[in-house]
């Protein structure tokens, strides 16, 4: 029974027992009666032996009794012992002074009153809650603490006056907490979360607070808050909502600009007007559009006259996967190509297929979904300007765009891939430079480059192709068709295709993986800035699903490669995590007092770890991109799982993306991901003094929110209980001087009757 419920007098035993010891000595004075029975049969009357033999039970019941240290607890009250605890905020916030006057001067102006009107008790909030002596030494300190955590103040106030007798508490404070009672109760509740009331609960006494305000208002914007899911899909909206804090400019006209980046790119702006509420919800549509890890940001412009610019910046983590891919298929007209590749689509549940042929010819064109086929004019406007961006993957399969006014859609195009998209050209004899691409600007972010037609050169030649790995592809995700480096190798080889498209090279940033024997790139990807793009120079890659002339196991087979070698083409564009060669995962919290730590898992595109691998690591600042960070080498290698932990340290507040490159399979694999680094001054978060807290504080104990502080008359009491008034007086029964007379009474009477009756 803990002291808090102790109700009424009650005996307590000093010494407690476990039941071994309990049976022993339970033993022990059964036979100590036994033995005292059949010496007392030498007496010839019964009653004698009765007398005898109930003293001796007595005597061995109160040696017992003794034994355990029998205690007496009662209660004596002390009258007038209730007491306030009046707790004082000295967290950096106090020390702010807008109209002349620092909070933590006038703070200690009403510690003094209440000190001198009421039995107080002072204590500090800082990082924690501190018990003070007296006023002089409340005075001697500085408002310098590091955070304000007004609800693990209450929470140990409450289990540091159990017994107390409090009858009140005073919270002296600008009310503006950072730590859980500010993340469990976002402005616009109404009341306490359920965990905060029963701290508050515990207390069983009204919680006053004293709003320490300021003479003038503090003129600063801040981002208080950012909230979103913490996972999204792919081009799929989702909802954030930015809290900005904008306090001593209601009287300015004008406007503020709250911009949303995601992983340092602007993605969005919003203008919020400075007149109106101090407290503003900003909503954002945000779209992302490529899997991994992003860092959303918050960010406003400073403006004049404020006091610091440490707050104007939010930030949110978001990790995206892929819900369903969505992909936009353009064919020039019906082929068997075309037709397998709509069926490996088709037949992948998680695949929202759009696709159209150019049937008829310019102007007009089929769209083609799972139950029917409807002639229409080809809806080029909507595709490229309303449309573009809910598609992961855009598929030009031997098609001439030239004549559907494409052209004039191309910045679009452009900024869809640059953004994250994925593009993929496959060839034919409308394709690539045959179908008018080179010269355009479509030309741009394809991984090979385009040369003009010379000569009787078509652009696309009807040969067949025997199919060469070069250095890249033997190490590149997309060519993996075996485990095996050799069997790889062979498994190309044993293909073969019939005509390619002409007058390519191989581009500056990108990587031809596959050629014929000749040295004809016939198979290219590249990365994009945010996006990739692949070039599939050829229209026969159906011979693969459907190989006329092969045995039965070998179409089998052949068929299995077809499908494994787009699915692998495919997940490369989306940037499927499974094909990363490098992984990177920030772990833990980066602050002032933690370094910055990333993860980092490096493997072969067949899916091995790589041990002993140096790396080159960099990091910048997210409001440098696209800047590439200078690279250095990292001074531990990778483990026999492929796995090092680098640590980043001494790297400034704020938002950074850590870049990793390494030689993986004999070509440099690079990877990125963003992190924060927390700032140490969690009080610059906010400077405007609020009792929005301190009223739900209030409301949940029966206590006041005062912005002067009342006479003590005015300030509500609770009547404590009256066991947490009393002081627990303890008597040890067992060393009264009766209970060793009584002991020896008994003794002596014993031995008395003993002698008398003729026994030794």
């Amino acid at each position: 029974m803990t002291p808090n419920h102790f109700i009424g007098d009650h005996l307590e035993w000093a010494l407690t027992w476990g039941w071994g010891p309990r049976i022993l000595v339970m033993v022990l004075g059964l036979c100590v009666l036994w033995l005292s029975a059949l010496n007392l049969r030498a007496l010839g009357s019964w009653r004698r032996r009765a007398t005898l033999f109930g003293i001796r039970t007595l005597l061995v019941a109160s040696l017992l009794g003794v034994l355990l240290q029998p205690t007496w607890v009662s209660l004596g009250q002390r009258p007038g012992s209730r007491r306030v605890a009046v707790v004082v905020d000295r967290s950096q916030s106090m020390a702010q002074a807008p109209g002349g006057q620092k909070r933590w001067d006038a703070a200690l102006a009403a510690a003094s009153t209440l000190a001198g009107e009421l039995p107080a008790e002072l204590l500090v909030l800082a990082d924690g809650l501190e018990k003070v002596p007296n006023l002089k030494r409340l005075k001697e300190m500085a408002p310098n603490g590091a955070g304000t955590d007004l609800l693990g103040a209450l929470a140990a106030l409450g289990d540091s006056h159990r017994v107390a007798g409090l009858s009140a508490v005073v919270l002296l404070t600008d009310g503006l907490d950072n730590a859980e009672l500010r993340a469990r109760n976002q402005p616009g509740n109404t009341a306490l979360d359920a965990d905060s009331a029963d701290v508050v609960a515990r207390l069983r006494v009204p919680v006053h607070s004293l709003l320490i305000g300021d003479k003038a208002p503090v003129r600063d914007i801040a981002v208080t808050g950012m909230r979103s899911a913490s996972f999204g899909f792919t081009r799929t909206f989702m909802p954030v909502a930015v809290d900005v804090e904008i306090s001593g400019y209601d009287k300015q006209a004008g406007s503020l600009a709250l911009t949303l980046s995601d992983n340092g790119r602007p993605v969005a702006t919003r203008q919020v007007p400075l007149a109106g509420p101090p407290h503003r919800a900003i909503d954002f549509d945000f779209q992302p559009l490529h899997v991994g890890a992003h860092l959303l940001e918050a960010a406003v412009v400073p403006l004049p006259g404020e006091a610091t610019d440490a707050n104007n910046h939010g930030y949110a983590s978001l990790r995206v996967v892929r819900d369903r891919t969505r992909v936009l298929h353009l064919a020039g007209h019906p082929s068997w190509d075309t037709r397998f590749l709509r069926s490996h689509l088709r037949g992948d549940p998680s695949v929202d297929l759009v696709s159209f042929y150019i049937m008829v010819g310019q102007g007009s064109a089929a769209f083609v979904s799972a139950e029917d086929t409807t002639l229409i004019p080809f809806p080029t406007r909507e595709i490229f300007e309303e449309s573009l961006t809910s598609f992961d993957l855009v598929i030009f399969q031997d098609f001439q765009f030239g004549p559907f006014q494409v052209e004039q859609y191309l910045p679009q195009l452009r900024n869809y891939v640059h953004g994250g998209g994925a593009f993929l050209v496959i060839g034919g004899k409308q394709a690539l430079s045959a179908g008018g691409y080179y010269g355009t600007g479509l030309a741009e972010w394809l991984p090979v480059r385009l040369q003009a037609l010379t000569g009787e050169d078509v652009g696309f030649a009807e040969t067949p192709l025997n199919l060469t790995l070069t250095p890249a592809g033997e190490t590149h995700p997309v060519t993996q068709l075996a485990k095996d480096a050799a069997d790889n190798a062979a498994t190309w080889a044993r293909h073969a295709w019939n005509g390619r498209n002409t007058a390519l090279q191989a581009g500056e940033t990108g990587n031809v993986l596959v050629t014929d024997t000749a040295g004809h790139p016939l198979l290219a990807v590249g990365e994009v800035d945010q996006g990739r793009s692949a070039v599939l120079a050829t229209d026969s890659l159906w011979t693969w699903a459907f190989p006329p002339a092969a045995a039965e196991g070998v179409r089998d087979r052949n068929r299995a490669d077809y499908n494994q070698f787009l699915d692998q083409l495919f997940a490369w564009l989306l940037r499927d995590p499974d094909l990363d060669a490098l992984r990177l995962e920030v772990v833990g919290d980066a602050g002032p007092t933690q370094p910055a730590q990333i993860r980092v898992s490096a493997r072969t595109a067949a899916g091995q770890a790589v041990p002993g691998l140096v790396l080159h690591v960099g990091v910048s600042p997210l409001s440098q991109m696209p800047t590439v960070p200078t690279l250095q080498a990292y001074a531990e290698q990778t483990d026999a799982q492929g796995q090092v932990l680098v640590t980043l340290p001494d790297l400034p507040p704020g938002a950074h993306l850590v870049t990793v490159e390494a030689p993986i399979g004999g070509r440099p694999q690079r990877a990125t991901v963003p992190l924060v680094v927390r700032a140490a001054e969690r009080e610059a978060s906010q400077l405007q003094p609020s009792d929005d807290l301190l009223q739900k504080l209030a409301a949940a104990s029966g206590g006041k929110v005062w912005r002067t502080l009342p006479k003590r008359s005015a300030i509500p009491l609770a009547q404590p209980d009256a066991a947490d008034l009393a002081d627990q007086v303890h008597t040890d029964l067992w060393a009264r001087p009766d209970v060793l007379l009584w002991l020896v009474a008994l003794l002596g009477l014993e031995w008395t009757l003993r002698r008398r009756w003729g026994l030794a």
